[in-house]
């Protein structure tokens, strides 16, 4: 922060999830109590206190809630505005702040707005763009083998997957199962574990099969539908990085249109 600049503003609170998501199915989540949200600002409204920091705590402006929802490696639970009502009540109580909410990946759009319409003004998300990437990146590899076919070893999923066995410490605490399900979680797990491997040389050289050739739109069709309509309109080129780039925008656009963008 220069000096003279805007002076930061904070997020409190206790609420943090699992990161990377649960390890294991979940069905039901508690939802923070209004007790324990008020109760939760007042412990920071001290702590600032007795730092000699109160001014700060002025502007603190979020407060890190669990609203019901979050993902594991093979569910979602969805919002429900039902078990939040009370939660969402209570933020008349603290006007000061809004609520943040953790683990909003793969929520749809109009759990989204709900959640906004409700006070989770904040919408923290991780590995929902990653995900959106994984899957264009394997549509990819199918239109790849279309146009320049090659070896089975030269096949994306087959050079993550070395790689993955090769470096498992991503992933290897937070899957669980047989030797079957170890396999599909490390590369359709909603936790999106193979994130961390996408630097890696070997996966960058196992991207270049198709480097900026155009690409039919009848294969856009067939490997990326989700990104068809796009291409059709013209509005985003079939090359590979434009559309790797619109498959992340895509989740993000959600994002923008619940928090009342236009």
């Amino acid at each position: 922060m220069e000096p003279g600049g805007p002076k930061p503003v904070y997020v409190i609170g206790t609420e943090v999830p699992v990161p990377g998501g649960a390890l294991e199915e979940i069905s039901d989540l508690e939802v923070t109590t209004p007790v324990a949200a008020l109760r939760s600002v007042e412990v920071h409204r001290k702590a600032f206190a007795a730092a000699d920091v109160t001014s700060a705590f002025d502007r603190a402006i979020g407060v890190v809630v669990q609203p019901g929802i979050e993902f594991g490696n093979a569910n979602v639970v969805a919002y429900d505005q039902r078990k939040a009502r009370s939660l969402s009540a209570t933020l008349s109580q603290m006007p000061q702040f809004v609520f943040e909410a953790h683990s909003t990946d793969y929520q749809q759009t109009a759990a989204l707005s709900a959640l906004v319409d409700d006070g989770f003004a904040i919408l923290k998300v991780g590995p929902w763009l990653t995900f959106a990437l994984r899957e264009v990146l394997y549509g990819l590899d199918c239109v790849a083998e279309v146009l320049v076919p090659g070896a089975p070893e030269d096949r994306l999923p087959a050079a993550m997957e070395r790689l993955m066995l090769g470096e498992p410490g991503n992933w290897q605490k937070y899957y669980h199962g047989t030797a079957k399900d170890l396999k599909f979680q490390r590369h359709f797990s909603y936790s999106d574990r193979i994130r961390y491997y996408w630097p890696h040389r070997d996966a960058q050289a196992a991207l270049k099969r198709l480097d900026g050739q155009r690409i039919p739109e009848t294969l856009v069709s067939q490997y990326l539908a989700a990104l068809y309509p796009a291409v059709a309109a013209g509005r985003v080129e079939a090359r590979p990085r434009n559309l790797q780039i619109a498959a992340v925008r895509t989740v993000l656009a959600a994002y923008w249109q619940a928090c009342g963008g236009r």
